[in-house]
């Protein structure tokens, strides 16, 4: 395999790898006041929901991140085999 594809494959993986590292951080930041809200038992239904919300939108967004860079880096394999690479 070429330099170049290394670079790529190796760009790709840390592209990744960091939105999943991202995804982890921002759910357990955001989960400290969900956590202590959950506390309050006249609301605990409320933030359960605002929770699983909240948890869905950020899954979907790594998730598109994670996609979109699939993606691009399809289109640079097709790319570097088209100039012989």
């Amino acid at each position: 395999m070429s330099k170049i594809r290394d670079l790529k494959d190796l760009v790709q993986q840390a592209i990744d790898d960091g939105a999943t590292t991202a995804e982890e951080v921002h759910n357990r930041i955001a989960g400290m006041p969900f956590d202590q809200l959950e506390k309050v038992a006249a609301i605990e239904g409320l933030v359960q929901s605002a929770r699983s919300l909240h948890d869905q939108s950020v899954q979907s967004v790594y998730d598109t991140i994670r996609e979109v860079n699939r993606r691009a880096w399809k289109m640079a394999d097709e790319a570097l085999a088209k100039a012989g690479q």
